[in-house]
């Protein structure tokens, strides 16, 4: 008989609302575990600090440059980059665009092309919960 208990994965607060996710290289068929800030003012799906973009190699896996949005910031515009991976959260795995900014650092995030399709619970100032798969 299978039980009816609603199951949920949960991550303490860290000054930001965080999850750990994992990124998949497919240049060397492995997966990446990695801390993200959900970023609900993020449109994409995930977006990677540029270290973690580079140790993936997905610059090889690489979308053209005139694919790959500019991203508008208080500072002013950024170009970015971008290339098509796996993204596992929770129990669940997603095909996603990862972006990189072109200059710059970058912060790994997860936005609302992949919040909006998981059950997210925020308690405030406490932890970041998400439905289970």
């Amino acid at each position: 008989m299978k039980s009816s208990a609603v199951r949920w994965r949960c991550y303490k607060y860290r000054d930001f609302y965080t999850v750990i996710g994992w990124v998949y290289s497919p240049v060397l068929d492995e997966w990446v575990k990695a801390e993200f800030i959900l970023d609900t003012g993020f449109r994409g799906d995930i977006f990677l600090e540029k270290k973690l973009y580079d140790s993936l190699k997905l610059y090889l896996a690489e979308l053209p440059v005139r694919t790959a949005p500019v991203a508008k910031t208080m500072a002013g515009s950024i170009p970015l980059r971008a290339s098509i991976t796996k993204f596992r959260i929770a129990g669940f795995n997603f095909q996603v665009k990862a972006y990189t900014p072109l200059y710059g650092y970058g912060k790994n995030l997860v936005g609302r092309g992949v919040i909006n399709r998981l059950t997210v619970l925020l308690k405030e100032n406490v932890k970041t919960c998400i439905k289970m798969g």
